[in-house]
C-alpha cells in the first residue's frame, strides 16, 4: 500500500531514522475528493428551493398589512388559492393527482392581476404527500413568486 520506505544507508549497517514517505497516492486521493466536492456543491444549489417561515406580526408594518396576501392551501381533496381580499379558487384533484395545468393557469392569473406581489404562503395538511408540496412550490416559482413561505396547517 502506501507506507514509509526506510532508507538503509546508515552508519555501520544500522537503519537510518530518516523515512521517505510516498505522497503521490495521498495527492491522487485528495484531488479526487476535491473534484467530487466541487461537482456535488453545484448540484446542492441547483436542487434547492428556498422556503421561508412567515415573520411574526408585530403591528409595526402598516404598509405590509395593506398588501394583498396570496395563500395556497393543499388538502387531500385538492388545493385552494385564496387572496386576502376574499377571492378564492378551488382546484379539485383529478384522478387523485394535482391539477398542475389548472393551478399553473390560476397562479399566472393571480400574478398578472398582482404584478408587484412576489410573496406567497403555502399551507399543507399532514395527509398531503411531500412530492405534491414540492410540485406546488415549483409551479409557484414558475409563476414568478420568488418569496414562498411554508406554514403548517391550522384550522
Amino acid at each position: 500500500m502506501g507506507g514509509a520506505a526506510v532508507v538503509s544507508s546508515g552508519k555501520r549497517g544500522r537503519k537510518s531514522l530518516d523515512a521517505g514517505i510516498n505522497l503521490v497516492p495521498f495527492i491522487d486521493l485528495l484531488s479526487c475528493y476535491i473534484s467530487f466536492l466541487l461537482i456535488t456543491a453545484v448540484w446542492v444549489n441547483l436542487g434547492s428551493i428556498e422556503a421561508k417561515t412567515p415573520p411574526t406580526s408585530s403591528g409595526a408594518d402598516g404598509e405590509r398589512d395593506t398588501e394583498t396576501k396570496v395563500t395556497l392551501t393543499l388538502t387531500s381533496s385538492g388545493c385552494v388559492l385564496a387572496r386576502s381580499t376574499g377571492e378564492e379558487a378551488q382546484l379539485p384533484r383529478i384522478a387523485g393527482q394535482l391539477d398542475e395545468q389548472g393551478l399553473s393557469r390560476r397562479l399566472a392569473m393571480v400574478r398578472s392581476a398582482l404584478p408587484k406581489q412576489h410573496e406567497m404562503t403555502v399551507r399543507s395538511q399532514d395527509s398531503v404527500q411531500y412530492s405534491d408540496l414540492i410540485k406546488t412550490m415549483d409551479l409557484a416559482r414558475g409563476a414568478q413568486f420568488s418569496n414562498i413561505q411554508v406554514t403548517p396547517w391550522s384550522e
